[in-house]
């Protein structure tokens, strides 16, 4: 209950704060972690060094790297601040662009899976997505304790998504297809022994396959987006065009293929926002 009753308290103190003095605070917390946590700083270069091409210095890497973890925790204030965003705010905070995707793709009468990363703000997007009057089903971790758990998928649900929890995604996430909404997912999860294996910035990685083959199963496109920070603390979001994927037959060479085209969707924004994606454990294969 100790994680339950921090949260508590940490909502009471954040929401009262000034938006711009939440994000200074946590930039300043962002800091003194990052140089007390010499093996999340360890993942956060290694990982900014793949997306990064040759030529740029260590310094480059490390401030991209400190860069990333501030924002993460900026994520964190919008998080905790979550129950209390209205739609106001998200409709002056936010800008999307693509929504003419979801329509395409909602088009087949299948519904869409939409397929992002741990980048930027998730659930912003979703709520933004939820705004526009698109139907979105969440899969969600559950969070320990209960108490908490409640709290944070309520704060979702109050945002107008269907929240999924991890443990009962598959029956439900058919059935939200079957009623052609969408259905969303991150697919940046490491899935050692138990995925697909893509290249990802010029490096091998392990991937999640439930995206493409819940795609292949059902015939519902799949799409990607997602949500950045900009330099004011708005954001833009972006949707991108269904991805064109013929299957062969071969299920198993179908999985890897589509997953494989996902993330090389997903890539071109991560190395346009490196400062954006936040990896702060083992992602690549190879690394420990």
């Amino acid at each position: 209950m100790i994680r339950y009753f921090l949260w508590r308290f940490c909502s009471i103190l954040w929401r009262r704060l000034p938006l711009r003095v939440g994000y200074a605070c946590a930039t300043l917390v962002a800091d003194i972690t990052y140089w007390a946590w010499p093996r999340g700083r360890a993942y956060a270069r290694r990982s900014i060094g793949y997306i990064l091409d040759n030529g740029h210095s260590p310094a480059d890497i490390d401030s991209l790297a400190r860069r990333s973890l501030r924002n993460y925790c900026k994520y964190l204030v919008d998080f905790i601040r979550f129950p209390v965003i209205d739609e106001s705010e998200i409709q002056r905070r936010i800008v999307f662009d693509g929504w003419e995707n979801f329509d395409r793709a909602l088009a087949s009468g299948k519904g869409a899976v939409f397929v992002g990363l741990h980048l930027g703000n998730w659930d912003l997007a979703a709520a933004a997505i939820s705004l526009r009057r698109y139907p979105i089903n969440v899969i969600a971790e559950s969070f320990s304790p209960a108490a908490l758990n409640q709290v944070v998928q309520q704060a979702r649900a109050q945002k107008g998504m269907q929240v999924i929890p991890l443990e009962r995604a598959p029956r439900r996430l058919l059935a939200a297809l079957r009623r052609n909404e969408i259905v969303a997912l991150l697919i940046d999860r490491p899935s050692p022994g138990d995925g697909v294996v893509v290249r990802f910035c010029n490096a091998r990685m392990q991937v999640p396959s439930g995206a493409a083959m819940l795609s292949l199963r059902t015939g519902a496109p799949v799409v990607t987006g997602g949500l950045v920070r900009l330099p004011d603390n708005r954001f833009l979001g972006f949707v991108d065009p269904s991805l064109s994927f013929t299957p062969s037959g071969d299920i198993k060479m179908d999985v890897q293929a589509l997953t494989q085209e996902i993330m090389n969707s997903l890539e071109r924004w991560v190395r346009r926002y490196p400062d954006q994606w936040y990896v702060f454990r083992p992602m690549w294969l190879g690394t420990d």
